[in-house]
């Protein structure tokens, strides 16, 4: 291989589109001819710089609020089982919609109240509202079986992780969580009637 083709080949190396075969031609003329290998240095050195000189482009203000809106309109799939169901599915503006459906009754920790809207006694699931004063911290629980959040209004903290308007959470069966809210909140859920809470 002369330097001319070595410097093409080089230069694809370092943006890293060449297959095996001609990596390994790179590599093996390096061996032979190890000045060269400044120039591939180079090459690289550059294509490491290349993400940085795009020019910056301003986000529109409502765009998490708008992605967020899309995302809740799709089925969420992990593997090939679908794991969202249809009620999470649905827009945030829906699902605020049925907050007014509900029968609001004080929970075991001040300042929350649950509006229960569907208990699947069967199935050991429930699905209802959340409504929570600003600095709630929820118990300590660990889930039996899927949990699905969909926070409709103000914040949720899980995990060290602030969670906004239109977010979704999902949490598998044997991952625990203390979730808080700073600010109060509106959240719908569905989780298992066998959570274990955790002292």
């Amino acid at each position: 291989m002369n330097q001319t083709d070595f410097s093409e080949l080089a230069a694809l190396y370092a943006l890293d589109v060449l297959d095996e075969l001609a990596c390994r031609s790179v590599e093996e003329t390096i061996a032979e001819f190890p000045e060269w290998e400044m120039e591939l240095k180079e090459f690289q050195a550059a294509v490491a710089t290349l993400p940085y000189s795009a020019p910056l482009v301003p986000m529109a203000g409502d765009l998490k609020e708008r992605l967020f809106e899309r995302i809740a309109t799709l089925t969420c799939v992990t593997d090939t089982t679908p794991v969202v169901s249809t009620s999470i599915a649905q827009s945030v503006q829906a699902l605020k919609a049925r907050v007014a459906e509900v029968s609001w009754e004080p929970y075991l920790i001040p300042g929350v109240m649950v509006g229960k809207l569907d208990l699947d006694v069967s199935k050991r699931e429930i699905a209802c509202f959340i409504r929570a004063e600003a600095g709630v911290q929820f118990p300590n629980h660990r889930h039996a079986a899927n949990e699905e959040v969909v926070v409709l209004e103000g914040d949720l903290v899980i995990d060290g992780e602030l969670y906004g308007r239109g977010e979704c959470i999902r949490s598998v069966p044997g991952s625990a969580h203390q979730p808080e809210t700073y600010g109060g909140c509106l959240i719908f859920l569905r989780t298992s009637l066998d959570d274990e809470i955790i002292v």
